[in-house]
C-alpha cells in the first residue's frame, strides 16, 4: 500500500517541483503564485529529506559514511580527510532549497488559513519534518540557521544568523514536544493518504498517533545525542520521551515504522528514487564506487554477522552493476590479511581508508614487481580471457580472467540489489534504534524502560531481522547457499542471528554503541553522529594504519594455485603511501566544511559561528577538525 500511495504521489510532485525550480528569483516576482498546496509540498519535502542521487552519492556515500568508518569510497575525500566543495555542499543546499523552504512556506500558508485550528495537525506534523531536516544538518555542519530559517522567503531576509548547537536541539526538542503533544489532544486534520508518503496509508486516527510516535521517538535520538554535551539535560529529555504516553517505534510493520518507500518510475534524476540506490547503480553519473567499510566487515566476518549476506557482495558490471554470485568457493566469514601481514585468498577485500592514491586503498600485493591492485568489480565481459602482465614487451606472467581469478581480487561493496537498491526504503527512524537508545540509557543508569542487556538484544535482533523483511532476497539466498555448499554450514539466516545475539557479551556502554553503529550501516549520516558522540574505538581519530604501509611481494608461480583461506609465504614487503594526513594533519573531520557560498554571501554571520564553535575544540589543522557541541 504505501508503493503504491508514491506511486499516486508523483504526478502532483512534478506539478510542486516544477513550480518551485525558481524560489531563489520569485521573490521579486509579482506575478508569482502567492499560495501552492501544502499537501503536494508536504510529500515533496519527505522526498527531498530522503535525498535524491546527487546528494546522496555525496553527503552519504562520499562524506560521512566514510568519515564515521561504516562504508568507504572510491572517490576518498571524506576518508582523505580532505575539502571539496562539490561534495560538502550538496546536502546543506538539498535541505535548504527544498525541506526548509516549502516547509516554512507550508508553515505561512496553513498558519495564515487557521481558522478555528482546522490547520493545527498539519502544522504539527510539518514541524517534525523541518526539525528532522534540522537534525540532519546540525549533525553534520555544527552551528547552522535555524531561528532566521526559511525567512529569506516568507521575509525577505537573505543572511540568517547561525544559531549554536545547543540552542538549535534545544529549539528542536522544544518543537517535537509541542508538535507530539499536539497530535495526540487535537480534533483537526491530518493531510492524509494522497500526500503523506510516510503514514498516509493508515486512517486518520492512526495517522495522528504514528506522527506523535515518530516525535516522541526522535526525541529519544536527540536526548541521547546530546549526552556527552549537558548529561543532565539529555537524560531529562530521554526520560520523558520514554515515560511518554505517545510511545515509541518498536517494529518495522507498516503501521509503526517510519520510513519513505521509493520507486523507479519516471527515472532515476527524479526525487521518488532511493538516491544513495541510484548512485550504488549507476543511474546518476556512473558507478558510485561506494564498498563496506574496513572495520564494519573485519567485525561481521569474525563474529560471523549474518548481516553480511544482504550488505555485501562483489559488484558485476554486466547490463548494469549486480550483485555477482558467479564464485567457486564463497565464505564471506574469512577475514582479508591486514597491511604488514601475508596474502591469503578471500572472497570479500576490503576496501582500505587510504587516501593518497588508489594503490593504497585497493593494493594487495606486488607479483612479478609488478602493483597487483583488488579490482573495483568484475568486468563481466572479460571472464575467460587470458591476460599478459607485462614489463615492456616481456611477458611475467599469464593467467585467465575467470571466476577464479576475480573472486580473490574483486573489493566487497556495498549491494545494489539489497540495501543500495534503487528501491530500498530510506528509514527515517528505525525500530531498532529505541531499544539502543533505552539499552544505552539503562547502561547510564537512566530510568526508562527494561534493562541495558535485554534491550541491547531487541535492538540486534530488530536490526538482523530487517533485512529479510525489507530487502529483495535474490542474491543473499544464493550466497547464503553457497556459503553452505563451500563450508558445510547447514544454518539459516535466523540461526545465525540467534547466534550472534546469543554472543553479545556483556551490555556496556561501548559495546552498546559499537552495535548501533553496525546497525546503521549505509546510513552515513547517522553514524557520523553517533562517531562524533562517542568516539567509537573502530573507527580512530586519527588515520586508521600509518602514512604508509606495508604489503608482499610475491613470484607468480609461488601463489597461481593458492588454496582460499591460507596465507600464502611472501618472498619480502615493501613501503606504500597510504595516507598524508589530509588538510587536518591526520585528525578525523568533526563536521563537514560550510558551503562556499555561506562564506561569501554570508560572510559575517558565518565567521560569527565558526570563532564561536572555536571553544569547543580542535587537535587538527583545519575548521572541520574542529569539534561540535555534541562531540565527545
Amino acid at each position: 500500500m504505501k508503493k503504491l500511495n508514491i506511486l499516486l504521489f508523483i504526478a502532483g510532485i512534478l506539478m510542486t517541483t516544477a513550480c518551485t525550480d525558481d524560489f531563489d528569483s520569485i521573490n521579486d516576482n509579482p506575478n508569482r503564485v502567492e499560495e501552492l498546496e501544502p499537501g503536494f509540498q508536504f510529500g515533496k519535502i519527505q522526498l527531498m529529506y530522503a535525498g535524491n542521487g546527487h546528494e546522496e552519492w555525496r553527503g552519504n556515500l562520499i562524506m560521512t559514511g566514510p568519515i564515521a568508518g561504516i562504508t568507504q569510497c572510491g572517490y576518498r575525500n571524506g576518508q582523505a580527510f580532505g575539502l571539496a566543495d562539490g561534495f560538502t555542499e550538496a546536502k546543506w543546499t538539498a535541505v535548504y532549497t527544498n525541506v526548509m523552504k516549502d516547509g516554512f512556506d507550508m508553515l505561512r500558508t496553513l498558519e495564515g488559513d487557521n481558522t478555528d485550528d482546522v490547520n493545527t495537525v498539519k502544522i504539527a506534523q510539518t514541524n517534525i519534518m523541518l526539525q528532522l531536516g534540522f537534525q540532519r544538518l546540525t549533525d553534520m555542519y555544527g552551528d547552522i540557521p535555524y531561528t532566521d530559517a526559511g525567512a529569506g522567503y516568507n521575509d525577505l531576509l537573505f543572511y540568517p544568523a547561525y544559531d549554536s548547537q545547543e540552542d538549535v536541539y534545544k529549539g528542536m526538542v522544544a518543537k517535537l514536544q509541542d508538535a507530539r503533544n499536539t497530535l495526540l489532544s487535537d480534533d483537526g486534520e491530518v493531510f492524509g493518504g494522497r500526500y503523506d508518503i510516510i503514514f498516509g496509508h493508515l486512517d486518520a486516527a492512526e495517522q495522528k498517533e504514528a506522527w506523535a510516535r515518530l516525535a516522541n521517538s526522535v526525541l529519544l535520538r536527540i536526548g541521547m545525542r546530546a549526552s556527552s554535551a549537558d548529561a543532565a539535560w539529555a537524560k531529562t529529555v530521554v526520560e520523558e520521551a520514554a515515560a511518554h504516553s505517545a510511545g515509541f517505534i518498536t517494529n518495522y510493520t507498516n503501521d509503526n515504522s517510519a520510513m519513505v518507500n521509493h520507486s523507479t518510475v519516471g527515472g532515476p534524476w527524479g526525487i521518488h528514487e532511493n538516491g544513495s540506490g541510484s548512485a550504488i547503480n549507476g543511474q546518476v553519473g556512473g558507478f558510485a564506487y561506494a564498498f563496506v567499510g574496513e572495520e564494519y566487515l573485519r567485525l561481521a566476518q569474525q563474529n560471523e554477522d549474518p548481516r553480511l549476506f544482504y550488505t555485501a557482495c562483489q559488484v558485476i558490471n554486466q547490463d548494469g552493476f549486480k550483485a555477482w554470485t558467479g564464485q567457486t568457493h564463497f565464505n564471506p566469514f574469512e577475514e582479508a590479511a591486514r597491511p604488514g601481514e601475508a596474502w591469503k585468498p578471500v572472497v570479500f577485500n576490503p576496501e582500505k581508508g587510504g587516501g593518497d592514491e588508489s594503490f593504497s586503498v585497493r593494493g594487495l600485493m606486488k607479483v612479478e614487481g609488478v602493483n597487483v591492485f583488488t579490482d573495483w568489480f568484475v568486468t563481466g565481459g572479460n571472464l575467460g580471457n587470458e591476460v599478459e602482465v607485462k614489463d615492456g614487451d616481456n611477458v611475467l606472467y599469464t593467467y585467465t580472467y575467470d571466476a577464479e581469478y576475480a573472486q580473490y581480487r574483486t573489493l566487497c561493496a556495498v549491494n545494489p540489489e539489497t540495501v543500495g537498491s534503487r528501491t530500498a526504503p530510506t528509514i527515517v527512524y528505525g525500530a531498532d534504534e529505541s531499544y539502543f537508545i533505552l539499552a544505552e540509557a539503562a547502561a547510564k543508569g537512566w530510568a526508562v524502560p527494561g534493562n541495558a542487556a535485554t534491550n541491547l538484544a531487541k535492538a540486534v535482533e530488530l536490526s538482523i531481522a530487517k533485512y529479510p523483511a525489507l530487502y529483495d532476497n535474490n542474491s543473499p539466498s544464493a550466497y547464503i547457499k553457497k556459503y553452505e555448499e563451500t563450508t558445510g554450514d547447514t544454518r539459516a539466516y535466523e540461526d545465525m542471528a540467534a547466534d550472534y545475539i546469543a554472543n553479545l557479551g556483556v551490555a556496556t556502554e561501548e559495546t552498546i554503541q559499537l552495535e548501533r553503529w553496525k546497525s546503521l550501516f549505509l546510513n552515513g549520516y547517522e553514524a557520523f553522529a553517533l562517531w562524533n558522540r562517542t568516539e567509537l574505538a573502530v573507527t580512530p581519530t586519527g588515520i586508521s594504519y600509518d602514512t604508509n604501509i606495508e604489503l608482499p611481494e610475491y613470484k607468480w608461480d609461488d601463489i597461481k594455485d593458492a588454496m582460499p583461506g591460507v596465507e600464502q609465504t611472501p618472498d619480502a614487503f615493501f613501503s606504500t603511501p597510504y595516507h598524508n594526513g589530509g588538510v587536518t594533519g591526520g585528525v578525523r573531520p568533526r563536521r563537514l566544511d560550510y558551503p562556499d557560498r555561506e562564506r561569501i554571501n554570508n560572510t559575517t554571520n558565518i565567521n560569527e559561528a565558526m570563532e564561536r564553535q572555536k571553544a569547543y575544540g580542535n587537535a587538527g589543522d583545519n575548521f572541520i577538525s574542529t569539534k561540535m557541541w555534541i562531540s565527545k
